[in-house]
């Protein structure tokens, strides 16, 4: 039976991952009028976290080997909320800059325990199910966060960082109701081999990073590009571009959301070709049109693609590694997806500057083109179903 309060914890925690950045984007010019800095430097207060959630999650990943998922996690929510929530008192752009390193670490500890939580807690059917319902959890706070740090920036842009002290609330809560996962096995857990060890004996799981690498380069290159796409096309009114971008987030949640149902019916195969297959379709009609109704379409069916390969992803690494594995084999999984944020707009800026910001759309859509073929190839190997 389902433990409630547990898989409340960790549905809630999902969205502190979103809410990291999306809670003071609304915030951003008031923030950079206050603090006197231009407008490239104020990003870094969005774009901080991300890298060094990148750096810390493969040691976050050692340690969950070592001593559980609960002590690292509740860890992780307190540090999240102290050094979020002090942003409320934070006028000098060094010092928050400072407290979005400490936002990072702090989410490093939440994100890696969560999945390996699901895994080691769920089992079959609803492993499937709870795994579809946090990335569900994800979109929604993609739409939720947002809305709140404008509201409470609407009072003063210091307002939205009070926010993160729920990751104290719930780190109190975690600490009650969470159990810890295979604590006998974790003791001398450094002897049992190292990352690239499992790498050489489970070469498919590096093929699972690279999958969610693209899949992060993929979302950062169309929440980057698709603005000043519509600009193109005169949609230039921040709120009608913002109902394009909730489109993808919204048919991403509710595909997340019944992804346990989906799973039943496909295998890992077949969604990992859907989900390339949609991309190729997406991002190529994108760069072709210039009607708003077909941008929206595809717009919804980039979000199915992320909806289904995002837990697809994370499952089918639980089910490939052994539980005393799993924190390292998953903090990489996150690494992985962190640095494909970091480097997209690097990847496909120079590809802007080259082709257009259509040719971003173009080029994503022949690379998805070339990686679903490769990938038909490949899929006549063993692979898992």
């Amino acid at each position: 039976m389902t433990n409630k309060p547990l898989l409340f914890v960790i549905l809630a925690s999902a969205t502190l991952t979103v809410m990291a950045g999306a809670i003071i984007a609304p915030v951003l010019n008031l923030m950079r009028d206050s603090l006197g800095v231009d407008q490239a430097s104020i990003g870094f207060i969005i774009t901080t976290h991300a890298i060094f959630i990148a750096i810390f999650s493969p040691f976050v990943g050692n340690i969950i080997d070592r001593i559980g998922t609960k002590k690292p996690f509740v860890f992780g929510l307190i540090l999240y909320g102290l050094a979020g929530g002090s942003g409320l008192f934070i006028d000098s752009y060094r010092v928050l800059i400072i407290s979005r390193v400490f936002v990072g670490i702090g989410v490093a500890f939440i994100l890696t325990p969560i999945t390996v939580m699901i895994l080691n807690l769920y089992k079959g059917a609803e492993r499937n199910k709870i795994m579809g319902w946090r990335a569900s959890a994800n979109s929604a706070g993609g739409i939720i966060w947002p809305l709140s740090g404008g509201f409470l920036g609407s009072f003063s842009w210091h307002f939205p960082f009070g926010m993160y002290f729920i990751g104290l609330l719930l780190g109190l809560v975690a600490f009650v109701v969470m159990p810890e996962t295979h604590p006998k096995m974790e003791k001398d857990i450094s002897k049992t081999g190292s990352i690239f060890g499992i790498l050489r004996r489970n070469p498919l799981i590096i093929g699972i990073y690279g999958l969610f690498f693209w899949a992060m380069t993929l979302l950062y290159a169309f929440v980057i590009f698709l603005p000043q796409l519509l600009e193109r096309i005169g949609i230039s009114d921040p709120f009608h571009i913002s109902l394009f971008i909730a489109v993808s987030t919204v048919t991403a949640g509710f595909t997340s959301l019944f992804y346990g149902r989906i799973r039943l019916h496909l295998t890992y195969k077949t969604i990992i070709a859907i989900a390339l297959s949609v991309w190729t379709v997406a991002f190529t009609a994108i760069s072709q049109t210039s009607y708003a109704s077909i941008i929206a379409a595809s717009v919804a069916l980039l979000g199915i693609a992320q909806g289904i390969i995002m837990p697809a992803g994370m499952v089918l690494l639980g089910e490939m590694t052994e539980s005393r594995f799993r924190g390292r084999v998953v903090s990489y999984f996150a690494a992985f997806g962190f640095v494909g944020q970091f480097t997209s707009p690097i990847i496909f800026g120079g590809v802007s500057l080259w082709l257009g910001i259509s040719g971003v759309f173009l080029v994503a859509g022949v690379v998805n083109a070339i990686l679903l073929l490769l990938f038909l190839i490949a899929a006549n190997r063993n692979y898992p179903g």
